[in-house]
């Protein structure tokens, strides 16, 4: 069973975002590569810490969805968004599984009132657009190249 909601349209994700203090929102594309690598990992992480009326997962495809994806400001293809309360106090672009794991971990801990550490806060804080907690477009482009021949060239 899946514990992620797929977003068909705003109202639905409004209803989502309002019933949980924060919400994980995966930005996709059919036809993204990297969509595609990351989303199995998506969906695990979502199965393992979904909590209800904590923490929430969603995933919206930005074709289907385009009023979405426009009200959020989505130009790249996946975006994370994590959002408290209805506004978004984390993002990442890109397939960055680790960033991932981070805003679910200071989603967890926000949520059940843990304290959080100065050297998580700043952990924490490098979670933002253009590449997840390391921003190195280098691992970017050697991610894109080893997925393009995975996927493609592989036999």
């Amino acid at each position: 069973m899946a514990n992620y909601t797929s977003i068909s349209s705003s109202p639905q994700l409004e209803n989502l975002i309002h019933g949980n203090e924060y919400t994980l929102i995966d930005f996709w594309a059919t036809w993204c590569p990297p969509c595609k690598a990351i989303a199995p990992l998506f969906e695990r992480i979502a199965a393992d810490n979904a909590a209800e009326n904590k923490l929430a997962f969603a995933k919206v495809d930005v074709d289907a969805t385009k009023d979405v994806a426009q009200q959020y400001k989505i130009s790249a293809m996946p975006t994370f968004l994590l959002l408290r309360n209805g506004v978004v106090c984390k993002a990442v672009r890109g397939a960055d599984v680790n960033a991932i794991k981070k805003m679910v971990t200071y989603a967890q801990k926000r949520s059940n009132g843990e304290k959080i550490t100065d050297e998580e806060e700043e952990e924490f804080s490098q979670i933002e657009f253009g590449g997840g907690a390391t921003g190195n477009p280098y691992l970017a482009l050697l991610f894109a190249a080893f997925l393009i021949w995975f996927l493609f060239w592989r036999k």
